[in-house]
Formats: structure tokens, sequence, C-alpha cells
């Protein structure tokens, strides 16, 4: 997919220098780039949702719901499991009077606010905002194409009724989102989201997408199938092999691994699948505002993480090190691999047959690489702190943060919910 490519490398050449250097005056912001609401899927209030990401120390939220922003007036019907606890929430937060209710049709109903009115509610500059986003969500019959465009300023309508591909809805988001940022010239980071979901997007797609930034590497979401289904590869695989074929292939640069949360439930407690607060981006901006944030993703400023917090994290590239020091948590172990692919890699692979569905759908299957080169471990070092040297070989590296913390539940039937970090290719412009 070829869209609007000048405008996408405008913000890449930042990685030649440095990665997250401590100079700069940047410091490191909390953030949510998937988030639904009663707007779409979700099952709580704008405001609620947006009040808890706050109050749990983070800087910036991105409300996504399905095909849809948050602004008009709308009206929802809530489920009879969902009114009682929404209700209750939003009069011991706001006030028994907060919620604006109608019967419509016979059925109870709630107002929904809007971003403007929630922005009012609960932004505080340089402490906490709210960022514009929408999950562009398409797919042919028993498919998902979805993907988050942050710092939008409208609504971006894709053709769901005339979807004919995954390939092809991919391109029309691609198109969506390039043509978004032509007319405003306000950055916009984006991401496709959950490759496992409904296992539609594999590596070689995401190759393909010349303008793309950002993948979804760790999904709290159920269904997401983070590490594979034992047919499949896992996101940090088909993370790997893309990046590898955007850099060897196609003169691309590397897509950034993003960890959200994709919230659904607010009703079900701490640290449960669907629930907020165990996936979330760091990012190291200059400004908490929407353009400083966006922009600073789109240079790959950020590490994603399931509960561990870097102290340090540096790339020189004059030195070619790659630095990261773990914010210890006591009586935690911790163990930090270097991950990436040689220069000299094969790319030839075997192509999987396509795994046909209970309702007789066929999904293709991310291609079978038979060099161990590809997505290989560099250096294991135990402990808090590492610091990897690049020797010339190297297409790229990245570090991933191991961390021997309870596992927060069992995602699915094959991984835990576990706390790590991963940090960003680095080392490709070498």
């Amino acid at each position: 997919m070829k869209v609007y490519p000048v405008v996408f490398f405008a913000f890449i050449f930042s990685l030649a220098s440095g990665f997250l250097s401590a100079s700069g005056g940047e410091r490191w912001y909390r953030g949510n780039t998937h988030t639904h609401t009663l707007w779409s899927d979700g099952d709580d209030l704008p405001e609620s949702v947006a009040d808890w990401y706050k109050r749990h120390g983070y800087h910036f939220l991105v409300l996504s719901d399905h095909n849809i922003l948050s602004r008009g007036e709308r009206w929802k019907t809530l489920r009879a499991d969902e009114a009682v606890p929404v209700l209750q929430k939003a009069a011991k937060r706001w006030g028994k009077d907060h919620v604006q209710t109608r019967i419509h049709e016979g059925e109870k109903q709630v107002r929904l606010m809007p971003l403007s009115e929630v922005r009012k509610l609960v932004e505080k500059p340089k402490k906490f905002i709210m960022i514009e986003g929408i999950e562009l969500t398409s797919g042919p019959s028993g498919f998902a194409v979805h993907s988050n465009p942050l710092n939008v300023s409208e609504h971006l309508e894709v053709h769901r009724k005339t979807s004919r591909s995954v390939v092809e809805d991919l391109a029309d988001h691609e198109r969506l989102v390039y043509e978004h940022q032509a007319k405003t010239g306000d950055p916009v980071f984006w991401q496709v989201n959950h490759p496992n979901y409904k296992f539609s997007v594999t590596g070689e797609m995401l190759a393909d997408i010349e303008g793309l930034h950002g993948v979804e590497i760790m999904n709290s979401s159920s269904n997401c199938f983070n590490l594979g289904d034992g047919s499949r590869p896992s996101l940090e695989r088909i993370w790997d092999i893309a990046n590898t074929l955007r850099l060897k292939r196609g003169g691309l640069p590397p897509i950034y691994g993003t960890a959200t949360d994709d919230t659904h439930d607010y009703h079900v407690g701490d640290y449960v699948m669907n629930a907020p607060g165990t996936s979330w981006v760091m990012v190291r901006a200059r400004a908490l505002t929407p353009n400083a944030i966006a922009k600073a993703m789109q240079q790959g400023m950020f590490y994603s993480t399931t509960g561990v917090i870097l102290k340090k994290l540096e790339f020189d590239a004059e030195a070619g090190t790659l630095t990261v020091v773990v914010k210890k948590k006591k009586g935690l172990n911790y163990r930090i691999d270097f991950i990436g692919t040689h220069k000299e890699a094969s790319l030839d692979h075997e192509e999987v047959e396509a795994i046909v569905d209970e309702k007789g759908l066929s999904h293709p299957v991310t291609a079978d690489y038979a060099d161990e080169r590809i997505g290989m471990s560099l250096q294991s070092t135990e402990g808090s702190k590492a610091v990897y040297r690049m020797t010339g070989d190297e297409l790229y590296v990245r570090g991933v943060v191991h961390c021997d913390a309870p596992p927060y539940f069992k995602y699915d039937a094959y991984s835990d919910f576990v706390q790590k970090a991963w940090t960003q290719p680095v080392g490709w412009k070498n």
C-alpha cells in the first residue's frame, strides 16, 4: 500500500541520532490508546471511564469507540446488567443528578456525554488530557479489520458495506488516516489492532502497509491470542517478521509495538480480562498535548508494558548501545532479553495452508520463515539493568523485560497474563 509517503517519512528521522535520550526536556506520560465506552460496546459512561484512568495515574486517554466519535446528541438504552452499576457509580462520583435519563419507546435511556463535555469534567493541563480517537472497524464477514488513528478531529467513514478483503480494507483505513492528516496538518498515530483477533491480519499484510506506525503486540481483551493458538504465531513473532520484511525487502521503517487495554468491562474488579489498567504505553514527549503525544509515538518514542516500569531507556546511535534499566519492585526478579534480526537472515519461507474455521471461512496464516536469525535472541541478562552493544550484524534490536510477578489472570488456553515491557526496534538506521 502506498499513501502519502512524504508525510509519513517526515516523522521518522529523529531516530537516526538517538532514542529516548535523557536530554531535550521530554518526560514520560502514561496512556491507553484503545478504550471503549457506551458510545459503542463498552459498559460505562465516557466520563466514568476517563475518571478511572485519571484516578489511576494515567496522563492521557484515547476513547476509541467503533466507527464513531463521541460527538453530538446520543442516548443509550442500558442492558439490565449495566443499569445499576453504571448509574450507581456515576451518582457516587458526580452526584445523583449527574446522569440525564429519559423514557423512550418504553425503555429507560441515558444521555451520553460528548467528548467536549468529558474534557471539561476531567482534563487538567499538564496532568491529564483526552485525545480524540476512533476504532475504524470493517472486514469481510467473519474477519476483523480494526485500526485506531490517534489524534483525529473529524469522523472517518469506513466502507463497511463494500468490504471485499482484509488487504483492501487496510488500504481504505490507511487512505482515510493520511487524507485526514494532510487536511488538518496534525500528526496522527495509526495502529492496527489485535492481528490475531479472528485471525485476520498476517505479518506479510502488516509489512506491506507503507504508512503504518504501530501494531498491538499485547491486548488485554479476550480472544486476541497474543501468544497465538498453537497453529499460528504470537503477535511478537508476527511483529518481528513484519519488521524484517519491511527493512530487508521494502526499505520501510519498522512498525512500533503497542500494549493496550482495549477496555470494555468496568464493573468486574481490577486486573481481570477486558478491564482497565493492565496494558499501556509510556510515551516520552515534550508536552502533554494531543499533537506532542501523537508525534512522539510516530517517532517510536515510547515503550509498551503490562506492569514493568523502566527507570532508563536510551539508545546511543553513535556508540550503538541500547540501555535498559528497570524501576525495581521489592521481591521481584527481572530478566532483560534483546531480540533482533541478523542482516543476512534469509527470507526463504514456506506458505502455510489457510486454516478453515467452523463456519467454513479460510483464515490466512503468516508464512513459516526457516531462518532462525529472524527475531532471534541476541543477549539475555538476569537482573534489572542491561546494555546491548550492536556488532553491526543486526538489522535492528529491541528489548523485552520479563518479571516473575504472579500473573494477573489466565489469558487464554495458551498463556498467562504476565508483567512485561517491550521497547521499540532501534539501530535500523545505523
